[in-house]
């Protein structure tokens, strides 16, 4: 039997965090090592024991609430493999270096990053002569995968943070199997907003070509995402973003096998347009997508869900998508993380009775 404990993630947004463990063959990893981002930052509850008795950590995506706890593992004694894409590896010396910048995270040099070869996407990888992993696409950021665990006779899902219809980048469908258990993202479950409606109810926050419109970002695939759908969607606005946000997106065109093809060529076509401009400081009428919430701007908040009106835009499955999944997903039990509380009693109404839903140990 494999247990599953998880440190961080169920009943909260963020500190994502699950240990796996195998007693019958001395077995135990790791899936994403992450905080809940605030002020002070929330770390899972990772002991020196449980740092120095894993063998593995397997990196969904490079997000800080998914392997911000990192340097804290290796402070405490891991010295272990730490799974990723390329395309996450490459994304990881700019989040280092602000890692450098921290107190107590002196640890980090100590970290030993390996990357699976795209190659290797879909396939059975056998990490040890017990343990065994493949890895998809998952649709929310650049590089970010799901994994299928295989322990034994057993197996795990984890979907990681999941998307199931980016307009830009690629979701594989997971092998079907029967798993023993599986983790689901349910982020935006207490809501259900289809990207079309969502894009239209921007829109119509955004009438006046004359204004400044300010929707603040993260680098993410969201932003992506929304820039890619705004600029199709007005032809007559300029649109200005932060010079991080330009540079990762040619960072895709470098990682094609992670885009949809029908994308790539309207992608390029939207780098080399000259309605697309770094900001510079300038306040000309237009639509600014930017890390920083200046003043003097009309701002559009597409994290807030209010109603079926708000200009929201999700970046985790809604009630839909959840439902999509659990049917996609045959599972003995499952475990939905990266909702609050309140999110997640909404969903737990419309999976069937059968299937064990818990916020901890899974035995």
């Amino acid at each position: 039997m494999i247990d599953v404990l998880a440190l961080g993630g169920v009943g909260e947004y963020g500190r994502n965090c699950f240990l796996l463990e195998d007693k019958l063959t001395n077995t135990r990893i790791m899936l994403d090592c992450g905080v809940r981002n605030g002020n002070p930052e929330v770390y899972p509850p990772i002991t020196e024991e449980i740092a120095q008795s894993i063998q593995a950590v397997f990196i969904s995506h490079v997000h800080n609430d998914h392997i911000g706890a990192l340097p804290m593992l290796a402070a405490k004694g891991f010295t272990g493999d730490i799974w990723m894409t390329e395309a996450s590896l490459k994304q990881m010396p700019a989040i280092m270096a602000n890692w450098q910048n921290k107190s107590g995270f002196e640890s980090i040099d100590l970290l030993k990053f390996r990357s699976f070869d795209k190659k290797t996407r879909g396939k059975r990888i056998h990490i040890t002569k017990d343990l065994a992993i493949t890895w998809g696409y998952s649709g929310h950021m650049l590089g970010s995968v799901w994994y299928i665990i295989y322990l034994r006779e057993h197996a795990i899902f984890y979907s990681g943070d999941i998307a199931l219809a980016s307009p830009l980048l690629v979701t594989d469908t997971p092998n079907r199997y029967h798993y023993d258990v599986a983790l689901i993202d349910s982020g935006n479950s207490a809501q259900t907003m289809p990207y079309e409606k969502s894009i239209t109810n921007i829109l119509a926050e955004m009438e006046n070509p004359k204004e400044k419109y300010l929707i603040p970002i993260t680098i993410s695939g969201k932003a992506c995402d929304l820039l890619f759908l705004l600029f199709q969607a007005l032809p007559d606005r300029q649109f200005m973003i932060d010079r991080t946000l330009y540079q990762h997106l040619y960072d895709y065109l470098e990682n094609i096998d992670n885009i949809q093809t029908e994308r790539i060529s309207e992608l390029k076509a939207l780098l080399q347009s000259d309605r697309l401009e770094i900001c510079s400081g300038t306040r000309k009428p237009g639509i600014y997508l930017l890390r920083s919430k200046p003043n003097g701007f009309h701002e559009i908040n597409t994290s807030l869900y209010k109603s079926e009106q708000s200009p929201f835009y999700k970046s985790h499955p809604d009630k839909k998508d959840v439902q999509t999944l659990i049917r996609t997903i045959d599972a003995k039990r499952f475990i939905f993380f990266h909702s609050k509380q309140k999110d997640l009693e909404t969903i737990l109404h419309v999976i069937h009775p059968k299937n064990d839903v818990t916020g901890g140990l899974v035995r």
